[in-house]
């Protein structure tokens, strides 16, 4: 930058401030950009993982971040935590184990990421209001009067 370039140091300061936001500007997208595709990596990440760690700490290393920064960082990007995002997936994916009867309870639990099938059912049950077995003997009814 030449400051004989300007007339008034008054212009240059302007300049300079205009610049500076142009720059500012640049780094905050480019950073929103990062944030937006280190968030959709987790959720395909979550997506294919259900039932493998997904504690905070194993995502936060997946993508170099500290597990404070991620949650917060998630949490403002998406509106959700990622521990209700992951719940919400693996109660998803359960739904569609139940559909196919050929899978027991404690099954369909340790493939969605539960030790065991009493805390999936709790879980499924909290999020539907109906238990796992419940919500299978529903779609089997529903399909059976679709039948006729």
């Amino acid at each position: 930058m030449r400051c004989d370039f300007f007339p008034t140091w008054k212009e240059a300061v302007q300049y300079i401030r205009e610049l500076s936001a142009i720059i500012f500007n640049i780094q905050n997208e480019d950073q929103k950009k990062r944030a937006d595709s280190t968030i959709i990596f987790l959720q395909k990440y979550i997506r294919k993982h259900l039932d493998k760690d997904l504690s905070l700490v194993r995502l936060a290393d997946l993508v170099y971040l500290n597990p404070s920064y991620l949650s917060r960082l998630y949490k403002q990007i998406s509106g959700i935590n990622i521990s209700e995002y992951i719940e919400h997936e693996r109660v998803k994916r359960a739904q569609e184990l139940l559909q196919k009867n050929d899978l027991r309870i404690n099954e369909i639990a340790l493939q969605v990421g539960y030790e065991n099938a009493a805390s999936f059912a709790r879980v499924f049950k909290r999020a539907l209001g109906i238990s796992p077995q419940e919500y299978r003997d529903n779609y089997l009814l529903t399909i059976q009067l679709g039948a006729r």
